[in-house]
């Protein structure tokens, strides 16, 4: 969509980007076929697609005979997809991704796929419920703030590495595809933006191994500079930790930051079988 095309688009219906939401519409069709491309949506394929906005990239997706769900939070946005995009395979829910139940949504489907350019205000919240689900997406491809994209596939001993970061590369294999200038939006962000990609693991944890791990990496990341075995010491029974560190290769003296996804796994596997 021209920018001028979305102007009028929004002007006709009354519609003001929301800072608070995060609302910044794609207006570079390079970068809307690039996205779609990355993604390779098929056939029949169910696609939940967050923030929809004005429906550009819904419209790729589409085209592929994939399913469409858009969930989108603005009143006027849902009403104008549902006015505009009248296909069978797309369908449009208001209200709000963050509370949304995808287990209901999803249910009976394995492989579902999620595809957005998603507001830059939920992309960890919302990153960190899917993570809780018991069905997990098989995929997700989005567009989303530069720094939140380096956090989520950043490695161990980096200061982007935290808790997301070990809670989505315990399940996904993740892939920083491109940076994006914010000249592609409007309004135009003060950041650039970033299109990643997350693929689910073959072999991925079960929700309780995800739960416990969620706890680990909350305690052992809420005080980055102490030594982990400081902070994590009240979540252990046992608290040997030159054994239960040297049976994983960790350091004694290692920080949170220097624990790999696979380690902590490990500690959250401990945790669950303590007696």
């Amino acid at each position: 969509m021209k920018k001028e095309d979305l102007l009028k688009a929004l002007a006709e219906n009354n519609i003001i980007p929301s800072k608070r939401l995060g609302q910044n519409f794609l207006i570079d069709e390079n970068i809307v076929r690039f996205i779609n491309r990355t993604a390779a949506p098929e056939k029949d394929q169910l696609i939940l697609e967050v923030g929809p906005g004005l429906g550009v990239l819904t419209k790729y997706l589409l085209d592929s005979g994939a399913k469409v769900i858009a969930i989108e939070f603005d009143s006027r946005l849902a009403e104008y997809l549902k006015k505009t995009i009248t296909k069978e395979n797309f369908k449009v829910i208001h209200e709000d991704a963050c509370k949304t139940d995808y287990t209901k949504l999803t249910q009976g489907i394995n492989d579902y796929r999620i595809i957005s350019n998603l507001p830059y205000s939920i992309s960890t919240p919302l990153l960190a419920k899917l993570l809780e689900l018991d069905n997990l997406p098989a995929d997700m491809v989005f567009l989303l703030q530069k720094e939140t994209a380096q956090r989520f596939v950043a490695e161990p001993n980096n200061k982007s590495y935290g808790g997301i970061s070990v809670r989505i590369q315990a399940a996904y294999d993740t892939k920083y595809i491109r940076t994006v200038s914010p000249s592609v939006f409007h309004p135009k962000p003060e950041v650039d933006s970033a299109i990643v990609k997350f693929m689910r693991k073959d072999k991925f944890p079960k929700k309780i191994i995800r739960d416990s791990l969620s706890i680990l990496v909350k305690t052992a990341f809420s005080k980055r500079r102490k030594k982990v075995t400081s902070n994590i010491n009240n979540l252990f029974i046992n608290k040997d930790f030159k054994n239960i560190f040297g049976n994983l290769s960790i350091d004694l003296n290692a920080r949170a930051e220097n624990i790999t996804p696979n380690q902590y796994l490990k500690l959250a596997e401990i945790l669950i079988n303590q007696k």
